[in-house]
C-alpha cells in the first residue's frame, strides 16, 4: 500500500536524495516556500525541501542562539554534521532573521556547497515591492543558469510547471477527501502524503498521490466520523506523532493552512504566456506565509479551509520564538471567536508529543464536545 511507502520514505527522509546524488543528479535543498522550485526542476536538478530534524541540537548552538528557533538551528545542525553534504547546493529565502543568517553561516562554514539567496521583500503588495520581488526571482534564475552553465529553456520550464501544477491539483484532491464528512482519508495518511512530497521527485510523488486517491475513494478509514473535526494552522508540522495523539484525545484534523501544507500547494502557475513571468507571479500571489504581509489573504485562506471542512475548532501550532506567528495568533483568535469558533495555541520546537500537550489537547476537545464554547 502507498501508505506503507510513505512511512518507509519518512523513516529516513534524506535517503532518496543521497541515492540521487550517487547516481549523478544534482539536488538543491530548499529552505522556504518562496523558492521557485520550477526553476530548479527545469534546470535538470531536483528540489528537496529541508524541514529540519527533531534530534537534539549541539553543534549549531555555537552559531545560533536558542531564540533563533528549532527549525533554523536544526537545519544548521544537519549541515554541520554532514547530513546534507550530498546536496549540490541550498536555496535560502529571506524569510526571517534566523534563516537569513543561515545564508551567511553556510558561506562561512560550509563553503564547498553553493548557497543561493532569494532576497524577496516582506511586503507583497505595491508596484515597488513587486518590482523588487521580480528582480530577486530573476537573479536566482540567473544564478542557477551560471551554476548549470546553460540557459533555462522555456520548453523545459513549461514541462516543469505542468508537473508541479499536477502535483498541486492532486494534493487539493487529497485535501478534499480529508475534509469530507466523514473523512475519506485519515489525517495521519494525509500528513505523510504531504511530507513525502518534499523528499520525492514531483513525478514520483504524483504517481503515489494517484494511487492514494484511487484507494481512498474505494475505502473509508474506520472511526474517523466519530471524532471531533479540527483545523490545524501554523508554519510547519513535521511531528508525525501529533495526529495519533489528537486521535487518542477524540479528535482529528480535517483541514489545515500549514506553511508545509495547503499554503504551499494551493495556488497554481498560469500555464499560458511567458513561463518565467508566470512562475514569478505565482509566488508573488500565493497564499502568504506568516512572515509576509498583507495578512488578509492568509486569513481568507484559513477561513475558507475551516468553512470547507466544517471544522469545529482550530489548533494553532506555532514555532517557539517565532515573532511572526505570535503576531498572527491573537488576531486570528479574536476573529474566530467572533464567529463562534474556539481555538487552542500550542508552542512547538518541531516536536509536539508531550504530556503537557496531551493534557491541553484533551481538555480542549472535552470542552468542545461538551458544548462549553457554544
Amino acid at each position: 500500500m502507498v501508505q506503507t511507502e510513505f512511512a518507509e520514505i519518512l523513516a529516513d527522509p534524506l535517503n532518496l536524495s543521497r541515492q540521487w546524488s550517487r547516481e549523478g543528479h544534482k539536488v538543491i535543498g530548499c529552505l522556504d516556500s518562496y523558492i521557485p522550485e520550477e526553476f530548479i526542476h527545469a534546470a535538470g536538478m531536483i528540489p528537496l525541501r529541508i524541514l529540519g530534524s527533531t534530534a537534539n541540537v549541539t553543534l549549531a548552538d555555537s552559531y545560533l542562539p536558542v531564540f533563533a528557533g528549532k527549525l533554523a538551528r536544526s537545519i544548521l545542525e544537519q549541515a554541520l554534521r554532514g547530513d546534507l553534504a550530498h546536496l549540490a547546493g541550498v536555496a535560502i529565502s529571506n524569510s526571517s532573521d534566523a534563516v537569513r543568517m543561515l545564508y551567511d553561516l553556510w558561506g562561512r562554514h560550509i563553503p564547498q556547497q553553493r548557497a543561493f539567496l532569494i532576497d524577496v521583500p516582506a511586503i507583497l503588495e505595491g508596484e515597488t515591492n513587486h518590482r523588487f520581488f521580480r528582480q530577486a526571482m530573476l537573479e536566482f534564475k540567473g544564478e542557477l543558469e551560471k551554476f548549470i552553465e546553460k540557459p533555462l529553456e522555456p520548453a523545459a520550464l513549461r514541462r516543469s510547471i505542468a508537473v508541479f501544477n499536477k502535483n498541486r491539483r492532486l494534493l487539493r484532491d487529497i485535501a478534499s477527501l480529508l475534509g469530507a464528512s466523514p473523512p475519506r482519508l485519515s489525517a495521519g495518511t494525509y500528513l505523510d502524503a504531504l511530507l513525502s512530497g518534499f523528499v520525492l521527485t514531483k513525478e514520483k510523488h504524483n504517481d503515489y498521490l494517484r494511487q492514494l486517491l484511487d484507494s481512498s475513494r474505494r475505502e473509508t478509514p474506520d472511526g474517523e466520523g466519530d471524532l471531533a473535526r479540527l483545523h490545524v494552522s501554523g508554519p510547519i508540522l513535521v511531528d508525525r506523532s501529533f495526529l495519533p495523539l489528537l486521535r487518542q484525545c477524540g479528535a482529528t484534523m480535517v483541514s489545515e493552512d500549514l506553511g508545509t501544507g495547503s499554503r504551499y500547494y494551493w495556488d497554481d502557475v498560469d500555464e499560458a504566456g511567458d513561463p518565467v513571468e508566470a512562475v514569478i507571479e505565482r509566488y508573488w500571489k500565493k497564499v502568504p506565509e506568516s512572515y509576509k504581509t498583507p495578512m488578509e489573504r492568509r486569513w481568507l485562506h484559513l477561513l475558507n479551509q475551516i468553512e470547507r471542512s466544517k471544522a469545529r475548532g482550530v489548533i494553532f501550532v506555532i514555532e517557539k520564538y517565532s515573532d511572526e506567528d505570535q503576531y498572527d495568533y491573537p488576531v486570528w483568535r479574536d476573529r474566530l471567536r467572533s464567529r463562534g469558533i474556539p481555538s487552542l495555541l500550542l508552542d512547538s520546537e518541531l516536536v509536539l508529543e508531550s504530556e503537557q500537550v496531551r493534557t491541553r489537547v484533551q481538555t480542549f476537545v472535552d470542552i468542545l464536545e461538551g458544548g462549553a464554547f457554544s
